[in-house]
């Protein structure tokens, strides 16, 4: 694999409205949080209604290099780990690892 730019965590989940309205707060205040680590290169919270009331959601947050994104996978701040500290439990909750070539 060529070397790359960056690194990015990416983190999928379908939450209800309301699970949404617990989580969306708990997003907007861990980012500067994650300012705050080492090698952290920005973060994006994207979302859309499915049609059914519920909310697909993607985080991503980009590391420097890929020691740091792990570093930031086994960290307390992991977004699934976000995520399930405020009591949501979305069935369909994946994270996966990118890495930016361009």
């Amino acid at each position: 694999m060529a070397e790359g730019h960056s690194y990015s965590y990416v983190t999928t989940a379908t939450l209800s409205g309301d699970t949404w309205a617990r989580v969306q707060p708990l997003l907007e205040s861990w980012k500067p949080v994650l300012q705050d680590l080492p090698g952290y290169a920005g973060s994006d919270v994207m979302a859309r209604t499915t049609g059914n009331g519920a909310l697909r959601m993607h985080v991503r947050v980009t590391w420097l290099t890929r020691e740091q994104l792990e570093e930031f996978a086994d960290c307390r701040w992991e977004t699934e780990r976000m995520i399930a500290a405020t009591g949501a439990e979305p069935g369909d909750m994946r994270s996966e690892t990118f890495e930016h070539f361009i």
